[in-house]
């Protein structure tokens, strides 16, 4: 049974501002600079709109014990942020997650919307891992993932913005 997860981030930054960031390829490429083939960005949405699908290899020995029990060899993953146009205030997304080794699949929808002189960014999704017995328990450590994930995405726009 999936798990559901809801989080949110600050940014102290206008929405304006962040939008322009998560839709920027400069941005994205500059985040994957040391791997960019890992990296493919879309902008058939539209303007003001973007699609990063980020792709990796993960050797199972740098996995959890509770994860490695259950992967052998590498675990391909896959992580496609979408970024719809800012419309006033608000900018509405979707992370879509999901790999090979394991049965995962992860789907949220997130919400970037102006707060203040800055923004919040907040998504609200669920994982699931179709794995009898310990499927819950590495759905459990997957959340703890994304909530990581999120945070790391503030950080990355902070710094970008602050530098820019």
């Amino acid at each position: 049974m999936a798990k559901r997860f809801e989080y949110s981030e600050d940014i102290a930054y206008p929405v304006e501002r962040v939008h322009a960031t998560l839709t920027d390829q400069v941005f994205w490429r500059h985040r994957f600079e040391e791997a960019p083939e890992k990296l493919t960005l879309d902008e058939s949405g539209g303007p003001g709109t973007l699609t990063a699908t980020m792709r990796d290899s993960i050797s199972a020995s740098s996995l959890p014990g509770l994860v490695r029990k259950v992967v052998s060899g590498e675990l391909k993953v896959e992580r496609a942020d979408e970024w719809g146009p800012l419309d006033g205030n608000r900018a509405d997304g979707r992370i879509r997650g999901n790999s090979t080794g394991i049965p995962v699949r992860i789907e949220c929808a997130s919400v970037l919307r102006g707060s203040g002189e800055g923004s919040v960014l907040e998504v609200i999704g669920s994982v699931e891992v179709k794995i009898p017995l310990v499927g819950g328990q590495i759905e459990s450590l997957i959340k703890k993932l994304v909530r990581d994930m999120v945070g790391q995405d503030r950080d990355a726009v902070e710094k970008w913005l602050g530098d820019s």
